[in-house]
């Protein structure tokens, strides 16, 4: 009971505000440097949770950025291990160092955060928190954490296919919109796209 508890308390975010402040802490990372390391971004973001840092992740799997060759297949390593800490019900994201080396253009995620900020503030007002067992309730969370696992490795293997990063990162993005906000309507999006990356790959 305790673990289940603790994995809620670090998957689920604070509510709707949340997915602004994410904006905000992206466009903040970018400001004065050439270059921002997935290290720095994950330390920033998963500060959070886990929830708003997959919101983040997949903010960037969905934009232009996440086409760049090496950035899918890195944010889908990361993807992958924020599935497998939910299951064992562990509180940090631990990555390999050269993981947490690989660099993003700082102007790219300040470009990144102005196209999203007036996107994130629509978002804001009309997510609420409804369905929450499906937010924040522990099977609906071990699930969500296993399909992470598997659209990580996924990436991981098949993200240099230019169509399967946006793919991806649209069923996470509702995911992780899901549990940051509690609202269960986004994780059941969430469930519904994931089939498109799977009929993409099937296609192969």
């Amino acid at each position: 009971m305790t673990t289940q508890a603790s994995v809620r308390d670090k998957a689920v975010g604070d509510g709707p505000q949340t997915v602004v402040t994410i904006v905000d802490m992206l466009d903040d990372l970018g400001a004065g440097r050439d270059v921002v390391s997935f290290g720095k971004i994950i330390d920033t973001l998963g500060a959070r949770g886990f929830g708003p840092l997959l919101f983040g992740l997949a903010v960037l799997l969905v934009l232009p950025i996440g086409m760049i060759p090496g950035v899918g297949g890195a944010i889908g390593v990361v993807m992958a291990v924020i599935g497998v800490q939910m299951l064992r019900g562990r509180g940090r994201v631990w990555l390999p160092r050269f993981i947490r080396r690989r660099c993003l253009s700082a102007q790219r995620l300040k470009h990144a955060s102005d196209l999203l900020r007036p996107r994130m503030e629509w978002l804001r007002r009309h997510t609420h928190q409804r369905l929450t067992p499906l937010a924040e309730g522990g099977l609906s969370l071990r699930v969500i954490a296993a399909l992470l696992i598997l659209a990580g490795l996924g990436m991981a293997i098949f993200g240099a296919i230019p169509i399967l990063p946006p793919l991806m990162g649209a069923s996470v993005l509702f995911f992780a919109l899901g549990l940051t906000t509690r609202d269960g309507a986004a994780v059941v999006l969430g469930y519904l796209l994931v089939l498109l990356p799977v009929a993409a790959i099937l296609a192969l």
